[in-house]
């Protein structure tokens, strides 16, 4: 194999794992999807408890779909939110109603800096995938760098958005865990012992 061929295989190899949902390296797009969805699925959660489980499976199907630009609008939407929303049972009954909201809360200027920077990343992975993509010559030593250059600067821009939304997933993580806590605390005390009298 020449040596021409076997940077032309190295650059395509390398530029296929840049294109790839499955490379491992963090802050790409598809981990900043995933992110997004997670955090917009799970922020507003209003259900009866025997129907929680089924409102997220239809909550992230209908998200899946989503392309990134309204997956960035839906999260400043949601997460940004100052309106409460208090909505109640549609229907009473002897059940558990449960009622989950995620918000958080910063200065108008980081928020519109914020949302300034995620459209720009969208309209970025718009023109890639668009403009770019399609003039891609996989066989070109040349077009492989230069998409690889390009992705890799990506990344950079993506990894402190990627990163605040991890944080962003772990809080929630951590109170659900402290949620639960308190509630096996709760119904551990309410429930009667064996042998307890009645």
């Amino acid at each position: 194999m020449s040596l021409a061929n076997y940077v032309r295989r190295s650059h395509k190899r390398t530029a296929g794992c840049c294109l790839s949902e499955d490379r491992p390296q963090s802050g790409q797009l598809p981990e900043l999807e995933l992110a997004l969805k997670f955090i917009i699925v799970r922020s507003d959660l209003r259900a009866y408890a025997s129907e929680a489980a089924k409102v997220l499976r239809d909550k992230e199907k209908v998200v899946d779909r989503k392309a990134l630009g309204w997956l960035v609008q839906d999260f400043f939407k949601t997460v940004y939110s100052n309106h409460s929303c208090d909505d109640g049972p549609a229907d009473e009954r002897d059940e558990a109603w449960m009622s989950i909201s995620l918000r958080l809360e910063s200065n108008e200027n980081s928020i519109r800096d914020r949302k300034r920077q995620l459209r720009e990343l969208v309209k970025e992975r718009n023109l890639l995938v668009h403009r770019l993509l399609p003039d891609f010559d996989a066989e070109s030593a040349e077009s492989c760098e230069k998409l690889i250059c390009r992705l890799d600067e990506q990344v950079d821009r993506m990894e402190p958005h990627y990163e605040s939304l991890r944080g962003i997933i772990g809080n929630m993580q951590a109170a659900q865990q402290e949620i639960l806590k308190l509630l096996e605390a709760e119904l551990s005390e309410s429930v009667p012992e064996e042998g307890d009298a009645v």
